[in-house]
C-alpha cells in the first residue's frame, strides 16, 4: 500500500488530487492498517481526513492540518523504536511526501 501510495503522489507531480482520489487511498490505507494496533493515531487520522473529503466541499485548512498531522505520525513510526528495514525509510519517504502535499494547499 505504501508503494501504491507513494507511486500516485510522485505520478501526480504536483497535479490536483481529487477528494475521491483521496477516499480511495484512505480507503486502501484503512484496509490495510486495520489489524495493526501500532498505528490506531493514524487510522484515527486517517478517518478524520476521510470524513473530511467526503464534505462536499472540503475545507483546504482543516485537509492541510490533517495531513500535517498523519506527516507528524508516520515521522514518529519512521523514527520509532519499533521501526525497522525498507519500512522505515517508506514511511520517511511517506512523511515527506504528505507534508509536501500539504503545502501545496
Amino acid at each position: 500500500m505504501i508503494e501504491d501510495t507513494l507511486d500516485f503522489f510522485q505520478g501526480n507531480d504536483g497535479l490536483e488530487v481529487s477528494p475521491a482520489q483521496g477516499v480511495m487511498l484512505i480507503d486502501g490505507w484503512l484496509q490495510a492498517l486495520e489489524r495493526d494496533a501500532n498505528v490506531e493515531g493514524i487510522r484515527n487520522g486517517l478517518h478524520q481526513l476521510r470524513e473530511e473529503l467526503n464534505h462536499p466541499t472540503p475545507d483546504p485548512v482543516t485537509v492541510k492540518t490533517l495531513l500535517d498531522q498523519l506527516a507528524d505520525a508516520a515521522e514518529d513510526m519512521a523514527q520509532g523504536p519499533s521501526a525497522e528495514g525498507m519500512w522505515t525509510g517508506r514511511l520517511q519517504s511517506m512523511s515527506e511526501l504528505l507534508r509536501n502535499f500539504s503545502n501545496q494547499l
